[in-house]
């Protein structure tokens, strides 16, 4: 289970602000296309704050405004796909230049898009896909991510049973999100090569520690034998584990009778069970770096550049033995910068 990387990592900054207003300006000047963005401003609408991912997105965004002198705009649908839509409008509304989304529902945000696009005001999709054309789109490669979690379960179900057998639970994201649905698209895809894996139980973790808490105390109910869990991120993944614990079956990683819990994003919560021992390993996709990135980006299409239509963002494999390595250290542990 060594350390994969998707692509050569980029470890670059990011930008963001939170429900109100936020202009921040450089201290540099010159008018360098790639920093310049003094007189542009972004709209970001967010799909939530409460999970540390989406946090660590509005963190980027954030650092990324200062960084370029853009002015930045955010806005939080609290996980209300309807709440999303208004949040696009009211942009539009406002006046922005440019409208960062991460969707809450890729289909349900079409709508606000177009009446974006009619209004001139070009979109990125950020940190997942919307379900039409947008300017460009910056994420982690979601199929990718799912079948990299796969591969570890495998691995584990190789070591721990001589060949790759055994009976896996699969932890879905939330319905109507494209990322869960990749995600949970590149998992499968994997395990179908395996006949004798065989996924005893799906549900929807709903991005959410706690729901994924109760899903898994009900699994953990009807499953008396379960040797791997996929979580379809990190906050999900802390759920499956606290379930584990409550139901009397944790045994620490390495030991015999482990349940192997894999996530991604790699939360707070998740990195530090993970150097606890209690969960194996995330597939980390950086969002702070990323939405940095996207900034900048922004500011290079307001400047006349070209920019890639997707934006494809490395993703990294991280557990307990590499969490110190010099190419983890260089992509960078964004949970230890975000509470």
């Amino acid at each position: 289970m060594a350390t994969k990387l998707l692509k050569a990592a980029v470890a670059l900054a990011a930008a963001g602000a939170m429900v109100s207003m936020a202009a921040c300006s450089s201290d540099g000047g010159g008018g360098d296309a790639a920093t310049d963005g003094s007189d542009i401003t972004i709209g970001y609408s967010g799909y939530t704050v409460s999970n540390p991912f989406f946090a660590g997105i509005l963190e980027g965004l954030e650092r990324g405004a200062e960084e370029t002198g853009a002015t930045l705009i955010s806005t939080n649908a609290n996980g209300d796909p309807n709440q999303q839509v208004t949040d696009v409008e009211n942009l539009i509304t406002q006046g922005v230049d440019y409208i960062a989304i991460n969707p809450a529902d890729g289909k349900a945000i079409i709508p606000a898009v177009k009446a974006a696009d009619a209004a001139g005001i070009p979109v990125i999709a950020l940190a997942d896909s919307i379900g039409t054309d947008v300017t460009f789109t910056i994420s982690q490669n979601h199929v990718e991510a799912g079948k990299m979690a796969a591969e570890e379960i495998v691995a584990f179900l190789e070591e721990k049973n001589g060949e790759p057998k055994g009976k896996v639970v699969n932890i879905q994201g939330l319905a109507g999100s494209p990322a869960a649905t990749d995600r949970d698209k590149g998992f499968l895809e994997v395990m179908e090569q395996y006949p004798d894996v065989d996924i005893v139980a799906t549900a929807d973790g709903g991005w959410d520690t706690a729901v994924s808490n109760e899903v898994m105390n009900d699994i953990l109910q009807a499953q008396p034998e379960i040797d791997a869990v996929f979580a379809a991120n990190g906050a999900e993944a802390v759920g499956v584990s606290r379930a584990i614990e409550s139901a009397g079956r944790f045994v620490p990683v390495g030991e015999d009778g482990h349940i192997y819990v894999i996530g991604i994003d790699g939360p707070k919560p998740a990195i530090e069970n993970i150097r606890a021992g209690i969960q194996d390993a995330e597939i980390s996709q950086q969002p702070i770096t990323m939405s940095e990135e996207a900034v900048r980006l922004i500011v290079k299409l307001a400047k006349g550049e070209e920019v890639e239509k997707n934006v494809e963002w490395p993703s990294m494999l991280l557990t307990r033995d590499n969490l110190e390595s010099p190419e983890v250290q260089e992509y960078g542990i964004w949970a230890d910068e975000i509470d």
